[in-house]
């Protein structure tokens, strides 16, 4: 059938007739088993080059393979339920921390690094060609490749790596990927970060790695409820779409070409 709308312009009455439509939305099917580590070799499914190089003297990273890193990583995390609290995910489980890993890779603007910490004195038992032990996950997420923009996200420094040059280190590797040019970066134009603003270790460090404080954006996402994880974040309205979810408002932040360039690679 035809939907009429009726708008008011002008003192006059207009009569839009317009034909029918549809909506054949449907949710993405879930993650199959087979699908949890990926093809073999592992597709990355970035729109931009991934150099073989990113690293420190104290750091590499290497794109995330979770036929390799899954397994270490959920050992580095285990019995820290805490470390998910500004996140809106809680992923201690193997299976949906890989269902989580596939849905990010899906998305070409979306890139997972493992972080590893260079130490030759204290090698990964299983895997010594690694030259140290995973200490974390780095990412980029909705990579633009029209309008030069990105954003470096999650960051996740396991438990045991805290308080180390670790996080800092390999931010300023994606740093100098992204905003350097070619032939050593991307050449984009803005990085961002987004930080709850209760996080005061990513807030910190996002201002120490020269990122610029720009607004603080309300009810930027829903957090669940899960018993025994805690998370902190706000009330919503009752009976509104989000079924009792929390909420979590966002510090965003970014460092632009011109700031990278004027001081910011310092």
């Amino acid at each position: 059938m035809a939907v009429v709308y009726k708008f008011k312009w002008k003192d006059e009455s207009l009569i839009c007739n317009t034909m029918a439509f549809v909506n054949r939305y449907k949710p993405a099917d879930p993650v199959k088993d087979h699908e949890l580590y990926g093809s073999e070799p592992y597709d990355v499914n970035f729109v931009f080059p991934v150099s073989s190089t990113l690293s420190s003297d104290k750091v590499r990273l290497v794109p995330f393979v979770p036929r390799i890193h899954a397994a270490p990583y959920i050992d580095g995390i285990r019995g820290y339920e805490s470390m998910y609290e500004h996140m809106p995910v809680v992923l201690e489980h193997l299976r949906g921390f890989l269902c989580a890993v596939e849905l990010f890779r899906r998305g070409a603007g979306n890139i997972l690094f493992g972080n590893y910490r260079l130490d030759f004195t204290c090698p990964d038992p299983d895997h010594a060609e690694w030259g140290g032990s995973i200490a974390g996950m780095i990412g980029l997420l909705d990579t633009d490749e029209t309008h030069l923009v990105t954003e470096i996200s999650p960051v996740v420094v396991l438990p045991a790596f805290r308080r180390t040059h670790v996080g800092s280190h390999a931010v300023g590797v994606l740093l100098r990927y992204t905003l350097d040019v070619a032939p050593a970066g991307l050449g984009l134009r803005k990085v961002k970060w987004g930080s709850s603003p209760h996080d005061m270790a990513s807030n910190n460090l996002a201002k120490r790695m020269g990122f610029k404080f720009g607004r603080v954006c309300r009810w930027n996402c829903t957090l669940p409820r899960v018993e025994g994880y805690p998370k902190v974040g706000k009330d919503g309205r009752k009976g509104d779409a989000g079924n009792g979810l929390l909420g979590q408002d966002r510090n965003e932040y970014a460092i632009c070409w011109d700031d990278w360039e004027n001081g910011g690679k310092r």
